[in-house]
């Protein structure tokens, strides 16, 4: 297969879908299930962060420079040879499906944000396969399928369709069917069903017979589907996101790691502030605590979070001002990091985002829970309860703990 490039035009939308992507450290690549990996970056045996944030950046050097295979190899030999990753696997096997498996989905969900863009102009899309004596049978039989942007067929079949495929779509407009002399096709193409063994459970699943396991989605709509904000109502916001439980996507909690014992209150290493007045003085307290305007604290675990002291102040409540001193010790210097897949049951949006917490014993006389969250390396909310809400404080645990880092977990 020859390398995937994107030419000598940067492909904006790839190189942005694939920098959204937050690392998830895995022993296995189904420890997350299927459109999930829209939103994670994950290798599998790949565990340290350090070694993850490595092969992330060579790969997005790839989208970004359009550079190929051979450049990613040297890349990859480097980085195995600085972390002593004992991977399994060949090594011109392994790091050909993990570079091209990534470009070839960055591709696609670039595609799809395109398509978006112009379905009003262009409402038809064309499968298109690669023609020859390695095209798998169905993709063969698939291809010049003509179908509405927004028909079902493309939620499972839209591609790539498994390893290695090397299928892509064609926009079309009206006029463009015409000229072509393309025709919609009646239905979609016939399925073929087929039982396979589901690689992220003990069961079995049915697929179409041309679609790998783990395939049967849309990465493009994954990702698009995935929510961009959501504002300072952090306790309501909670209420209607549920974390995404099933299969072999694992929920962990406290006790999944050895203790399910409580936090213990830790003195808080800053005084709270002054209460203010309004927005403008929320804003000034915000600046205070960061360090300026705009600040990137780093995370114990080596994520970075964007703190914008504008935005902040606009969407949080000035009667939280008092707090504000302690939010760089929450983003720097947390009790627990949680990461965890949620699904808002209004919307169906699907996020990833991740929660520091910690319980300060303030000057004040009962401990305080703080809980702030974050989604791709951006600070969306955070909260502020009296301990003895014990069980809100649970409802935050759980999900993959980043930290403190554990030796094993199930």
């Amino acid at each position: 297969m020859p390398d995937i490039t994107f030419g000598g035009v940067p492909f904006e939308e790839a190189a942005k879908y694939f920098r959204d992507k937050v690392r998830l450290p895995s022993k296995k690549w189904t420890d997350i299930k299927e459109g999930m990996h829209a939103r994670a970056f994950v290798v599998a045996g790949a565990t340290k962060d350090d070694l993850l944030k490595d092969l992330q950046a060579a790969i997005q050097s790839g989208i970004d420079n359009g550079t190929g295979l051979a450049v990613f190899r040297k890349q990859f030999d480097q980085i195995v040879a600085k972390h002593g990753w004992a991977y399994n696997g060949d090594r011109n096997w392994r790091s050909k499906v993990m570079f091209q498996t990534n470009l070839t989905t960055a591709r696609a969900a670039g595609r799809w944000a395109q398509i978006q863009d112009v379905k009003k102009t262009r409402p038809y899309l064309r499968y298109v396969a690669v023609l020859d004596n390695r095209t798998r049978p169905d993709h063969r039989r698939w291809s010049g399928t003509v179908l509405p942007v927004d028909d079902p067929w493309w939620d499972t079949h839209y591609p790539p369709n498994g390893w290695n495929c090397r299928c892509t779509v064609q926009s079309l407009s009206k006029r463009a069917l015409a000229d072509f002399g393309y025709e919609v096709s009646a239905s979609p193409p016939r399925e073929d069903m087929v039982r396979r063994k589901d690689p992220f459970g003990d069961g079995y699943i049915a697929l179409d017979r041309g679609i790998d396991p783990g395939f049967n989605y849309n990465v493009g709509k994954a990702h698009v589907g995935l929510v961009q904000e959501i504002p300072d109502g952090f306790a309501q916001s909670v209420a209607q996101w549920k974390p995404i439980e099933g299969g072999a996507y694992k929920v962990l909690r406290p006790a999944d790691y050895g203790s399910d014992a409580p936090l213990e209150p830790r003195q808080a290493p800053v005084k709270l502030g002054e209460p203010v007045s309004g927005q403008a003085e929320l804003v000034d307290a915000i600046e205070r605590a960061i360090g300026g305007p705009r600040a990137t604290l780093t995370t114990p675990d080596g994520v970075g979070i964007d703190i914008d002291a504008s935005i902040l102040g606009e969407h949080v409540d000035y009667r939280r001002a008092p707090f504000v001193p302690l939010l760089p010790d929450l983003v720097e210097n947390p009790q627990e990091i949680w990461l965890i897949f949620e699904r808002n049951e209004q919307t169906g949006q699907v996020a990833l985002r991740r929660r520091h917490i910690t319980v300060y014993q303030t000057d004040q006389q009962r401990p305080m829970l703080m809980v702030l969250q974050a989604q791709r390396g951006t600070f969306e909310a955070w909260t502020f309860l009296l301990s003895r809400t014990a069980g809100y404080i649970e409802r935050n645990r759980q999900g993959l703990r980043l930290w403190p880092p554990a030796s094993s977990a199930p």
